[in-house]
């Protein structure tokens, strides 16, 4: 007779699960809920019994009655919400294995069962009843709203408005409390590889996915770019023009554009084939619409015919397009125009927040500025208005420029091997020198950087903003040029990049959610900065928030959640490690990987974490639970570059092949 040994739980996930089960026992029981109202009196917190009730379900309601004190309020009733919920999955699990064992068949492992046991935020609130609404309405009584939500307790939200006064509610209710998911989407764990994707000749160094998640672009140091479509998963443009490896991309918010910078110091903007009236994805970058080719066509033979005309010639200069040519011309490759300046590597590239085109000249809001970083020990701005020149160059560090981010605030920062990190204005204003790191800086990123980059695109890449425009996204997806309908269309998206950032960054209750900085050194350690100004009426401290150490050895990457309350960090001693993003405290150590990690990726939701390393292999991480999820293997060699949209993950390596991964 053989004995289950279950499996060892961690020290920490020991003391979470004791300290869950503790509070919530003292929830479940009345005669001690009051004493853990903070604040309030046990004697002077009458209880009351509700009836929660699922708004995603038509109002279904969620176990029995429960007695609870009047003055629980949000985080409480959300404690309780989850616990029942996890009671009744276990009960529904226990039931479906009776009725399996009377078959004899055997249950198959759900990959979701882990994703149901998390925590999930919600929202109260208690509904007026219509037949109250209409008992109201006889009355004369008009109701300010047809529901109270409940933020501070049920006694203060509730009990204590005007409304439930004229009801006649009290502690002598039964009242429908009724919860919403606040975590509207969860991004499953990839699992599989879809595709193999060849092509490059040599290992891929960089990859990046568009805003809107369908489109791919690689680098790669077989001194090509590429374009991948990921509804089809199948290449759609080889980018040639470097003459020496593509060590990094970037895609402009806006998805018209993308830039490659490569190890001779030249940066490539590549133009979509069309992205009239806000085409995105493969409409705008698999093939032009006939009218713009044709409206080119028209314009090179207006061209020929005014040289011609001194001659006579004008009739044999004249002549129609074939549908070869036609053909020829649609499906061209992107054209691209070469900025020069850098003497050395090109080592980043960062693109001018979308939202903030707005403050700029009207005639130069369609054209985003964009940003370089060499190992010459400078940061180019470069205008993409016709006149396509160099704007300004940030010279100061007195070392290699090894990363620079375009901040949401205008500020642009800069990482160096001078163990420096630099603030700058556009006009190149040195605002403040971070001088804290012992070695070279070799990572930076902002609290910002996801929705930054999305753009106005939301998590699944959707292009939803387009109903902001009342139709009109119908006919510039049905391609009909119209001079107004582009206008709107640019309008439209500036404003919806502009309220993604404002809602990422507003200040929630007591907590402050400013852009923050984080840094990474050869030192080991990592620094968290505050939110930097330009401005001498709001000046910032120059001391750190934090000093983050813990790792043995350099930092390589590190990278902020979407939701911006956390942030990972890669390092050559084989670990991840995840940080408060607000305080910088310690969280967990995730270990698994054998070899060096080079690149970290969070999904939109800021539940899942994926890395690549030097060990062949691609990790997806559980954050909540703090422990392996997936381990997807496939590659042959290192793997250099990672990077996570929607519900895909894209890596690429040294094996020269691109993995898509999905669920």
């Amino acid at each position: 007779m053989s004995t289950l040994v279950p499996p060892p739980i961690a020290k920490r996930q020991r003391k979470l699960n004791a300290a869950l089960q503790k509070e919530t026992a003292t929830w479940a029981d009345p005669a001690n809920a009051d004493a853990h109202l903070p604040g309030h009196a046990a004697a002077s917190q009458p209880n009351l019994v509700i009836q929660f009730r699922n708004a995603n379900d038509n109002n279904a309601p969620l176990g029995p009655p429960i007695n609870i004190p009047a003055g629980a309020g949000q985080r409480e009733l959300a404690l309780l919400v989850n616990q029942l919920r996890k009671q009744l999955r276990a009960q529904n699990k226990q039931k479906r294995r009776h009725v399996v064992d009377d078959i004899n068949e055997e249950v198959p492992p759900s990959d979701d069962e882990d994703d149901d046991d998390e925590d999930l935020p919600y929202a109260f609130h208690v509904a007026i009843p219509p037949q109250q609404q209409q008992q109201q309405q006889q009355q004369q009584i008009t109701p300010e709203n047809t529901r109270l939500n409940i933020s501070t307790s049920i006694q203060q939200d509730v009990l204590a408005s005007r409304q439930a006064t004229q009801l006649g509610w009290s502690t002598e209710s039964l009242l429908d409390v009724v919860f919403e998911p606040q975590a509207v989407f969860r991004v499953r764990a990839v699992n599989r590889c879809s595709s193999s994707l060849t092509g490059h000749d040599s290992p891929i160094l960089c990859s990046t996915f568009s805003p809107s998640g369908r489109l791919l672009l690689t680098g790669s140091g077989d001194k090509t770019a590429r374009i991948w479509d990921l509804t089809s998963e199948s290449p759609l443009h080889t980018l040639t023009g470097h003459a020496n490896w593509v060590l990094c991309a970037e895609w402009e918010p806006r998805e018209r554009r993308a830039a490659t910078g490569d190890m001779d110091g030249v940066v490539f903007v590549w133009d979509a084939l069309d992205s009239n009236c806000g085409r995105v994805g493969r409409k705008a970058w698999g093939a032009r619409s006939g009218e713009a080719v044709q409206k080119e066509f028209e314009q090179a033979q207006a061209d020929v015919e005014a040289a011609t005309a001194e001659n006579g010639d004008v009739e044999a200069a004249r002549k129609r397009m074939t549908v070869a040519e036609r053909r020829a011309a649609r499906h061209a490759a992107p054209g691209s125009h070469a900025f020069r300046g850098h003497s050395k590597w090109v080592t980043s590239l960062a693109w001018e927040p979308l939202h903030l085109l707005a403050d700029r000249n009207e005639h130069l809001s369609a054209y985003p500025r964009l940003a370089s970083s060499s190992k010459d020990g400078t940061i180019r701005i470069w205008s993409l208005s016709p006149t396509r020149r160099c704007e300004v160059v940030l010279g100061g560090h007195t070392a290699s420029v090894n990363v620079v981010r375009w901040g949401g605030e205008g500020l642009l920062y800069s990482a160096s091997s001078d163990r420096s990190v630099r603030v700058w204005t556009p006009e190149g204003k040195t605002v403040r020198i971070l001088q804290e790191h012992a070695h070279w800086v070799n990572t930076l990123a902002l609290s910002t950087d996801f929705v930054i980059r999305t753009g106005p695109f939301d998590h699944l890449g959707e292009e939803g903003w387009e109903k902001e425009l009342g139709g009109v996204g119908a006919e510039a997806t049905s391609g009909v040029k119209d001079a107004k309908t582009e206008d709107e269309w640019e309008e439209a998206a500036r404003k919806r990049a502009k309220k993604r950032y404002v809602e990422a960054t507003r200040k929630v209750g007591a907590e402050t959610r400013d852009e923050l900085l984080i840094s990474g050194s050869d030192d080991h350690t990592l620094f968290l900065w505050p939110a930097q100004s330009a401005s001498a009426a709001a000046p910032t401290p120059k001391k750190p928030i934090a000093r983050l150490t813990g790792h043995q050895q350099t930092v390589n990457h590190v990278a902020f959640s979407p939701s911006g309350t956390l942030l990972a960090s890669a390092s050559f001693d084989k670990s991840v490690k995840l940080w408060n993003a607000r305080t910088g405290k310690f969280i967990s150590t995730l270990r698994a990987h054998v070899g060096s990690v080079y690149r970290l990726t969070w999904s939109a939701d800021s539940r899942l974490l994926v890395s690549a390393s030097k060990d062949s292999t691609v990790k997806v991480w559980d954050v909540g639970r703090g422990k392996l999820k997936r381990d997807l293997s496939g590659h042959t060699d290192e793997v250099y570059c990672v990077d996570f949209a929607g519900d895909k993950v894209a890596s690429g390596g040294r094996d020269r092949t691109l993995k898509i991964w999905r669920h």
